[in-house]
Protein backbone atom coordinates (compact mmCIF):
# COMPACT_ATOMS: atom_id res chain seq x y z
CA UNK A 1 0.00 0.00 0.00
CA UNK A 2 1.04 3.44 -0.29
CA UNK A 3 0.84 6.72 2.25
CA UNK A 4 1.46 9.75 1.40
CA UNK A 5 2.35 8.59 -1.69
CA UNK A 6 5.26 6.52 -0.75
CA UNK A 7 5.27 2.38 -0.77
CA UNK A 8 4.63 1.56 2.78
CA UNK A 9 4.14 -1.79 4.76
CA UNK A 10 0.66 -1.16 6.65
CA UNK A 11 0.00 -3.73 9.47
CA UNK A 12 -3.39 -4.02 11.29
CA UNK A 13 -4.51 -4.29 15.10
CA UNK A 14 -7.18 -4.14 17.33
CA UNK A 15 -6.72 -3.70 21.15
CA UNK A 16 -9.61 -4.54 23.42
CA UNK A 17 -8.83 -4.98 27.30
CA UNK A 18 -10.56 -5.89 29.97
CA UNK A 19 -10.90 -2.24 32.71
CA UNK A 20 -11.15 -2.94 36.15
CA UNK A 21 -11.87 0.58 37.12
CA UNK A 22 -12.81 3.83 35.52
CA UNK A 23 -9.97 6.17 35.11
CA UNK A 24 -12.04 9.07 35.42
CA UNK A 25 -14.19 8.55 38.85
CA UNK A 26 -12.24 5.64 39.81
CA UNK A 27 -15.23 3.52 40.66
CA UNK A 28 -14.45 -0.45 40.39
CA UNK A 29 -15.89 -2.40 37.44
CA UNK A 30 -19.09 -4.10 38.92
CA UNK A 31 -21.42 -5.72 36.07
CA UNK A 32 -22.46 -3.99 33.48
CA UNK A 33 -21.11 -0.46 35.36
CA UNK A 34 -18.54 -0.10 32.49
CA UNK A 35 -19.75 -1.14 28.90
CA UNK A 36 -18.26 -1.14 25.23
CA UNK A 37 -19.27 1.95 23.48
CA UNK A 38 -17.91 1.48 19.72
CA UNK A 39 -14.46 1.98 19.09
CA UNK A 40 -11.65 4.35 17.53
CA UNK A 41 -9.05 4.02 14.95
CA UNK A 42 -5.69 5.25 14.60
CA UNK A 43 -2.70 4.97 12.30
CA UNK A 44 0.46 4.52 14.22
CA UNK A 45 4.21 5.45 13.47
CA UNK A 46 6.16 2.49 13.72
CA UNK A 47 10.04 2.46 12.73
CA UNK A 48 11.22 1.75 8.99
CA UNK A 49 11.10 -2.32 8.36
CA UNK A 50 13.59 -3.20 5.27
CA UNK A 51 13.60 0.60 4.28
CA UNK A 52 10.30 0.93 4.06
CA UNK A 53 7.46 3.33 6.03
CA UNK A 54 5.86 1.34 8.56
CA UNK A 55 2.37 2.16 10.22
CA UNK A 56 -0.14 0.73 12.45
CA UNK A 57 -3.41 0.84 12.02
CA UNK A 58 -4.72 -0.01 15.51
CA UNK A 59 -8.09 -0.11 16.50
CA UNK A 60 -8.71 1.06 20.02
CA UNK A 61 -11.26 -0.67 21.95
CA UNK A 62 -13.76 2.26 23.95
CA UNK A 63 -15.41 2.21 26.76
CA UNK A 64 -18.38 4.05 29.04
CA UNK A 65 -18.76 4.21 32.68
CA UNK A 66 -22.56 4.37 33.50
CA UNK A 67 -21.20 5.67 37.30
CA UNK A 68 -20.35 8.61 35.79
CA UNK A 69 -20.94 8.82 32.08
CA UNK A 70 -17.78 9.02 31.16
CA UNK A 71 -16.01 7.65 28.43
CA UNK A 72 -12.64 6.50 27.80
CA UNK A 73 -10.30 4.74 25.03
CA UNK A 74 -8.33 1.64 25.58
CA UNK A 75 -4.42 2.50 26.02
CA UNK A 76 -1.34 0.88 24.35
CA UNK A 77 2.16 0.95 25.74
CA UNK A 78 3.28 1.18 22.21
CA UNK A 79 2.57 4.84 21.75
CA UNK A 80 1.56 7.71 24.26
CA UNK A 81 -1.91 9.44 24.88
CA UNK A 82 -3.34 11.39 22.26
CA UNK A 83 -0.36 10.39 20.14
CA UNK A 84 0.10 8.58 16.45
CA UNK A 85 4.39 8.30 16.81
CA UNK A 86 5.51 5.39 18.58
CA UNK A 87 7.54 5.29 21.86
CA UNK A 88 9.90 3.34 19.26
CA UNK A 89 10.42 6.35 17.14
CA UNK A 90 10.88 8.65 19.37
CA UNK A 91 13.43 6.94 20.84
CA UNK A 92 15.20 6.41 17.79
CA UNK A 93 14.81 10.02 17.22
CA UNK A 94 16.86 10.98 20.20
CA UNK A 95 19.97 8.25 19.32
CA UNK A 96 19.90 9.99 16.44
CA UNK A 97 19.84 13.08 17.77
CA UNK A 98 23.22 12.65 19.86
CA UNK A 99 24.87 12.21 16.92
CA UNK A 100 26.06 15.02 14.59
CA UNK A 101 22.87 14.77 11.99
CA UNK A 102 20.79 17.06 10.37
CA UNK A 103 17.06 17.61 11.75
CA UNK A 104 15.98 16.39 8.02
CA UNK A 105 18.44 13.51 8.07
CA UNK A 106 16.80 12.15 11.00
CA UNK A 107 13.72 13.06 9.76
CA UNK A 108 13.99 10.99 7.36
CA UNK A 109 15.58 8.23 8.50
CA UNK A 110 12.42 8.14 11.29
CA UNK A 111 9.71 8.67 9.07
CA UNK A 112 8.56 11.66 10.42
CA UNK A 113 8.95 15.17 9.89
CA UNK A 114 11.77 17.53 10.89
CA UNK A 115 9.44 20.03 13.28
CA UNK A 116 8.16 16.43 15.19
CA UNK A 117 12.04 15.64 15.72
CA UNK A 118 12.73 19.15 17.28
CA UNK A 119 9.70 18.93 19.28
CA UNK A 120 11.02 15.39 20.61
CA UNK A 121 14.13 16.82 21.22
CA UNK A 122 13.14 19.76 23.21
CA UNK A 123 10.79 17.72 25.33
CA UNK A 124 14.07 15.56 26.15
CA UNK A 125 16.37 18.96 26.59
CA UNK A 126 13.96 19.40 29.64
CA UNK A 127 15.55 17.01 31.53
CA UNK A 128 19.34 18.00 30.84
CA UNK A 129 18.81 21.55 32.15
CA UNK A 130 20.94 22.07 35.22
CA UNK A 131 19.59 22.66 38.42
CA UNK A 132 20.92 25.73 40.13
CA UNK A 133 21.40 24.10 42.98
CA UNK A 134 23.31 21.04 41.52
CA UNK A 135 27.05 20.43 42.67
CA UNK A 136 29.52 22.42 41.01
CA UNK A 137 32.38 20.32 39.36
CA UNK A 138 36.21 20.86 41.54
CA UNK A 139 37.95 21.26 38.29
CA UNK A 140 36.11 23.62 35.44
CA UNK A 141 37.17 24.96 32.04
CA UNK A 142 35.75 27.46 30.36
CA UNK A 143 36.02 28.85 26.43
CA UNK A 144 33.55 30.35 24.11
CA UNK A 145 32.17 29.85 20.31
CA UNK A 146 29.94 31.85 18.22
CA UNK A 147 26.33 30.75 18.95
CA UNK A 148 23.43 32.48 17.09
CA UNK A 149 23.28 35.50 14.80
CA UNK A 150 20.56 37.06 16.94
CA UNK A 151 21.93 36.27 20.70
CA UNK A 152 22.38 38.85 23.23
CA UNK A 153 26.11 38.97 23.15
CA UNK A 154 28.21 38.33 20.57
CA UNK A 155 29.83 34.75 21.43
CA UNK A 156 28.60 32.23 23.92
CA UNK A 157 29.58 30.61 26.85
CA UNK A 158 30.23 27.13 28.04
CA UNK A 159 31.77 25.48 30.43
CA UNK A 160 32.77 21.63 31.90
CA UNK A 161 34.09 19.26 34.02
CA UNK A 162 37.69 19.29 33.39
CA UNK A 163 38.25 15.64 34.38
CA UNK A 164 35.36 14.12 32.24
CA UNK A 165 34.22 16.56 29.83
CA UNK A 166 30.84 16.67 30.84
CA UNK A 167 29.02 19.92 29.97
CA UNK A 168 27.88 21.74 33.30
CA UNK A 169 26.01 24.41 31.29
CA UNK A 170 25.68 26.45 27.76
CA UNK A 171 25.08 30.32 28.12
CA UNK A 172 24.12 32.65 25.11
CA UNK A 173 26.07 35.12 26.55
CA UNK A 174 30.07 35.43 27.84
CA UNK A 175 30.28 38.95 28.89
CA UNK A 176 30.97 40.29 32.50
CA UNK A 177 27.99 40.57 34.05
CA UNK A 178 25.93 38.14 32.38
CA UNK A 179 28.45 35.40 34.08
CA UNK A 180 28.60 37.17 37.56
CA UNK A 181 25.21 36.79 37.94
CA UNK A 182 24.75 33.17 36.42
CA UNK A 183 27.48 32.00 38.89
CA UNK A 184 25.86 34.17 41.82
CA UNK A 185 22.20 31.99 41.27
CA UNK A 186 24.50 29.13 43.15
CA UNK A 187 25.00 29.12 46.76
CA UNK A 188 28.12 30.53 47.76
CA UNK A 189 28.85 26.66 49.78
CA UNK A 190 28.74 25.19 46.24
CA UNK A 191 31.01 27.78 44.52
CA UNK A 192 33.93 27.73 47.04
CA UNK A 193 34.07 23.85 46.11
CA UNK A 194 35.66 24.87 43.07
CA UNK A 195 39.42 24.09 42.84
CA UNK A 196 40.74 24.97 39.87
CA UNK A 197 39.45 26.85 36.54
CA UNK A 198 41.64 26.93 33.04
CA UNK A 199 41.11 29.02 30.43
CA UNK A 200 42.36 31.74 28.02
CA UNK A 201 44.28 34.77 28.71
CA UNK A 202 40.89 36.59 28.27
CA UNK A 203 40.97 38.81 31.39
CA UNK A 204 37.08 39.21 32.38
CA UNK A 205 37.10 35.62 32.93
CA UNK A 206 39.83 36.07 35.26
CA UNK A 207 37.70 38.44 36.96
CA UNK A 208 34.55 36.57 37.57
CA UNK A 209 36.35 33.92 38.65
CA UNK A 210 37.83 35.80 41.07
CA UNK A 211 34.65 37.40 42.52
CA UNK A 212 32.58 34.09 42.51
CA UNK A 213 34.93 31.56 43.05
CA UNK A 214 36.78 32.37 46.49
CA UNK A 215 39.16 29.14 46.65
CA UNK A 216 39.81 28.49 42.97
CA UNK A 217 43.26 29.03 41.31
CA UNK A 218 43.33 29.83 37.48
CA UNK A 219 45.19 28.07 35.26
CA UNK A 220 46.14 29.36 31.83
CA UNK A 221 45.79 27.17 28.94
CA UNK A 222 49.44 26.17 27.32
CA UNK A 223 47.55 25.96 24.19
CA UNK A 224 47.20 29.94 24.01
CA UNK A 225 50.38 30.39 25.65
CA UNK A 226 52.22 28.20 22.79
CA UNK A 227 49.17 29.90 19.91
CA UNK A 228 50.06 33.70 21.38
CA UNK A 229 54.37 32.95 21.14
CA UNK A 230 53.79 31.52 17.04
CA UNK A 231 51.42 34.01 16.37
CA UNK A 232 54.49 36.99 16.67
CA UNK A 233 56.95 34.51 15.05
CA UNK A 234 55.22 33.86 12.14
CA UNK A 235 54.21 38.16 11.86
CA UNK A 236 57.83 38.74 12.24
CA UNK A 237 58.72 35.97 9.82
CA UNK A 238 56.31 37.62 7.13
CA UNK A 239 58.12 41.13 7.59
CA UNK A 240 61.26 39.61 6.98
CA UNK A 241 60.37 37.76 4.22
CA UNK A 242 58.14 40.81 2.41
CA UNK A 243 61.71 42.51 2.90
CA UNK A 244 63.05 40.47 0.45
CA UNK A 245 59.77 40.56 -2.10
CA UNK A 246 62.10 43.35 -4.46
CA UNK A 247 65.79 42.78 -3.67
CA UNK A 248 65.45 38.96 -3.34
CA UNK A 249 62.37 37.47 -5.11
CA UNK A 250 64.18 33.66 -4.49
CA UNK A 251 64.87 34.13 -0.81
CA UNK A 252 61.79 35.41 -0.66
CA UNK A 253 59.72 32.24 -1.76
CA UNK A 254 62.07 30.41 0.47
CA UNK A 255 60.52 32.29 3.42
CA UNK A 256 57.38 31.54 2.22
CA UNK A 257 57.45 27.80 1.32
CA UNK A 258 59.48 26.38 4.28
CA UNK A 259 57.32 29.18 6.77
CA UNK A 260 56.19 25.32 8.60
CA UNK A 261 59.85 25.00 9.75
CA UNK A 262 60.03 28.02 11.96
CA UNK A 263 57.14 26.88 14.08
CA UNK A 264 58.15 22.84 13.77
CA UNK A 265 59.32 22.05 17.56
CA UNK A 266 63.52 21.38 17.01
CA UNK A 267 63.31 17.98 17.89
CA UNK A 268 61.58 17.63 14.57
CA UNK A 269 63.85 19.07 12.37
CA UNK A 270 66.37 16.96 10.37
CA UNK A 271 70.23 17.65 10.64
CA UNK A 272 71.41 14.52 8.94
CA UNK A 273 69.47 13.27 6.34
CA UNK A 274 70.62 15.22 3.44
CA UNK A 275 68.96 15.45 0.20
CA UNK A 276 67.38 17.82 -2.35
CA UNK A 277 65.06 20.51 -1.47
CA UNK A 278 62.82 23.19 -3.90
CA UNK A 279 64.66 26.52 -4.21
CA UNK A 280 67.84 25.46 -2.71
CA UNK A 281 70.77 24.29 -5.53
CA UNK A 282 72.51 22.19 -2.88
CA UNK A 283 71.51 19.07 -0.74
CA UNK A 284 70.51 19.85 2.35
CA UNK A 285 68.02 19.07 5.59
CA UNK A 286 65.19 21.07 7.62
CA UNK A 287 67.53 22.01 9.84
CA UNK A 288 69.96 23.54 7.39
CA UNK A 289 67.79 24.87 5.95
CA UNK A 290 66.45 26.82 8.66
CA UNK A 291 69.48 27.67 10.19
CA UNK A 292 69.83 29.32 6.29
CA UNK A 293 66.88 31.60 7.06
CA UNK A 294 67.29 32.66 10.19
CA UNK A 295 71.05 33.63 9.93
CA UNK A 296 69.80 35.90 7.28
CA UNK A 297 68.11 38.45 10.08
CA UNK A 298 69.37 38.65 13.69
CA UNK A 299 66.16 39.71 14.94
CA UNK A 300 64.54 36.83 13.51
CA UNK A 301 67.47 34.46 14.86
CA UNK A 302 66.78 35.66 18.61
CA UNK A 303 63.11 35.58 18.54
CA UNK A 304 62.76 32.23 16.86
CA UNK A 305 65.26 30.78 20.31
CA UNK A 306 63.67 32.95 23.02
CA UNK A 307 59.98 31.65 21.51
CA UNK A 308 61.16 27.77 21.31
CA UNK A 309 62.91 28.45 24.63
CA UNK A 310 59.55 29.13 26.34
CA UNK A 311 58.10 26.63 23.91
CA UNK A 312 60.08 23.72 25.24
CA UNK A 313 60.02 24.98 28.95
CA UNK A 314 56.12 24.26 28.77
CA UNK A 315 56.37 20.60 27.13
CA UNK A 316 58.90 19.95 29.77
CA UNK A 317 56.53 21.57 32.31
CA UNK A 318 60.14 23.31 34.14
CA UNK A 319 58.23 26.51 35.48
CA UNK A 320 62.33 27.97 36.88
CA UNK A 321 63.55 27.82 33.25
CA UNK A 322 60.30 29.72 32.07
CA UNK A 323 60.71 32.01 34.49
CA UNK A 324 64.77 32.44 33.25
CA UNK A 325 63.73 32.70 29.88
CA UNK A 326 60.89 35.72 30.68
CA UNK A 327 63.86 37.42 33.16
CA UNK A 328 66.61 36.80 30.24
CA UNK A 329 63.74 38.18 27.35
CA UNK A 330 64.70 42.07 29.10
CA UNK A 331 68.28 41.64 27.35
CA UNK A 332 67.39 40.65 24.01
CA UNK A 333 66.34 42.85 21.20
CA UNK A 334 62.73 41.42 20.25
CA UNK A 335 59.95 43.00 18.09
CA UNK A 336 57.21 45.21 19.55
CA UNK A 337 54.22 42.55 19.60
CA UNK A 338 56.21 39.88 21.04
CA UNK A 339 57.32 42.05 24.07
CA UNK A 340 53.59 42.57 24.84
CA UNK A 341 52.77 39.21 25.03
CA UNK A 342 55.75 38.97 27.28
CA UNK A 343 54.75 41.73 29.45
CA UNK A 344 51.29 39.77 29.39
CA UNK A 345 53.25 37.01 30.45
CA UNK A 346 54.79 38.57 33.22
CA UNK A 347 52.21 39.94 34.25
CA UNK A 348 49.76 36.81 34.71
CA UNK A 349 52.65 34.45 35.69
CA UNK A 350 50.91 34.10 39.37
CA UNK A 351 48.22 32.08 37.19
CA UNK A 352 51.29 30.33 34.49
CA UNK A 353 52.30 28.93 38.03
CA UNK A 354 49.05 26.93 37.86
CA UNK A 355 49.44 25.77 34.28
CA UNK A 356 52.79 24.18 35.35
CA UNK A 357 51.50 22.82 38.65
CA UNK A 358 48.31 21.07 37.31
CA UNK A 359 49.96 19.87 34.10
CA UNK A 360 46.85 17.26 33.46
CA UNK A 361 44.36 20.03 33.04
CA UNK A 362 43.94 21.82 29.96
CA UNK A 363 41.52 23.10 27.51
CA UNK A 364 42.59 20.35 25.35
CA UNK A 365 38.88 19.07 26.21
CA UNK A 366 36.76 21.80 25.81
CA UNK A 367 38.67 23.10 22.52
CA UNK A 368 37.41 18.98 21.00
CA UNK A 369 34.13 19.87 22.22
CA UNK A 370 34.19 23.12 20.27
CA UNK A 371 34.96 21.68 17.30
CA UNK A 372 32.03 19.49 17.51
CA UNK A 373 29.93 22.63 18.13
CA UNK A 374 31.08 24.27 14.79
CA UNK A 375 30.39 20.53 13.23
CA UNK A 376 26.49 20.82 14.33
CA UNK A 377 26.51 24.11 13.49
CA UNK A 378 27.82 23.93 10.43
CA UNK A 379 25.61 20.50 9.11
CA UNK A 380 22.24 22.71 10.15
CA UNK A 381 23.61 25.65 7.83
CA UNK A 382 23.25 27.95 11.25
CA UNK A 383 20.85 27.72 14.32
CA UNK A 384 18.41 30.68 14.56
CA UNK A 385 16.76 29.70 18.09
CA UNK A 386 20.03 29.85 21.07
CA UNK A 387 17.56 27.19 23.03
CA UNK A 388 16.97 24.77 20.49
CA UNK A 389 21.18 25.00 19.36
CA UNK A 390 21.69 24.66 23.07
CA UNK A 391 19.89 21.43 23.61
CA UNK A 392 21.34 20.24 20.44
CA UNK A 393 24.66 20.67 22.01
CA UNK A 394 23.58 18.90 25.50
CA UNK A 395 22.17 16.46 23.87
CA UNK A 396 25.30 15.62 21.90
CA UNK A 397 27.81 15.39 24.75
CA UNK A 398 25.68 14.09 27.90
CA UNK A 399 26.67 11.38 27.11
CA UNK A 400 30.81 11.39 26.61
CA UNK A 401 32.44 10.18 29.88
CA UNK A 402 36.92 10.21 29.52
CA UNK A 403 37.45 10.52 33.20
CA UNK A 404 41.24 11.17 34.21
CA UNK A 405 43.19 11.64 37.47
CA UNK A 406 44.40 15.02 38.62
CA UNK A 407 48.13 15.36 39.62
CA UNK A 408 49.71 17.75 40.64
CA UNK A 409 53.66 18.49 40.28
CA UNK A 410 55.75 17.71 42.90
Amino acid sequence: MTVKNVKSLIYFGRLDVNPQYCPACGCAKQGNSIVKNGSKKSRITLTKISGLPAYLELRKQRYHCRECNSYFTAKSEIVGDNCFISKRVKRMVLDFATNALTLKHIAETCNVSDHTVQRVINGAGKDLKPSIFDALPEHIAFDEFKGVKHAEGNMSFVFIDNTDSRIVDVLGDRRKFKLRDYFFAYPLKTRQKVQTVTMDMYMPYMEVVREVFPNAKIIIDRFHLVQALNRELNKLRIEVMNAFRIPDHRLYNKYKRYWRLFLMPRESLSSWDYQSFKLFDWLTNTGGILDYLLDKNPLLKDTYNLIHNLRESLQENDSEAFKAQLAQSKLVNLPSGLRRVLRTFIKLQRYIGHTFKYKHLTNGRIEGLNNKIKVLKRIAYGYRNFQNFRTRILMTNKLYLNEIPVVQAA
